[in-house]
């Protein structure tokens, strides 16, 4: 039975990225960031993560997808806590939601969303229609 690939820590594809793929030094790749050649070891390294700030800044400068760097760091965006946290009903419904979406592939997490959309366009029991 094959072994099942471990992914690439963000940092080291941070790292691979930056020299095989766009050619740049450390302390260029810092200029562009601006922030200092230590912080950016920091971060190849796994011992930092990034700011929301920077986070932006490195998918422009690497080109790499902002989903990918906040999934690699574990970063969600800062709505995600906001409904999770904006009710109870949402306290208690957005992470059981999450945990029986977690398996879901692009495909169904786009029909779901659209669904999602459509449900919440229609009017809630009791309100008045137009």
């Amino acid at each position: 039975m094959p072994r099942e690939q471990q992914p690439i820590p963000i940092g080291d594809r941070l790292r691979k990225l930056r020299i095989e793929v766009l050619n740049r030094g450390l302390r260029e790749t810092a200029g562009l960031l601006n922030i200092a050649p230590a912080h950016l070891t920091d971060i190849e390294k796994g011992r930092r993560s990034p700011s929301e700030s920077l986070l932006g800044r490195i998918a422009k400068v690497y080109r790499i997808a902002e989903a990918e760097l906040r999934s690699g760091w574990s970063k969600p965006e800062a709505v995600v806590g906001e409904i999770a946290s904006q009710s109870a009903t949402t306290a208690a419904k957005v992470p059981q939601f999450l945990r029986e979406a977690r398996n879901l592939s692009p495909e169904q997490w786009d029909r779901l969303i659209k669904q999602a959309g459509k449900m919440a366009s229609e009017p809630t029991k009791g309100e008045a229609q137009p």
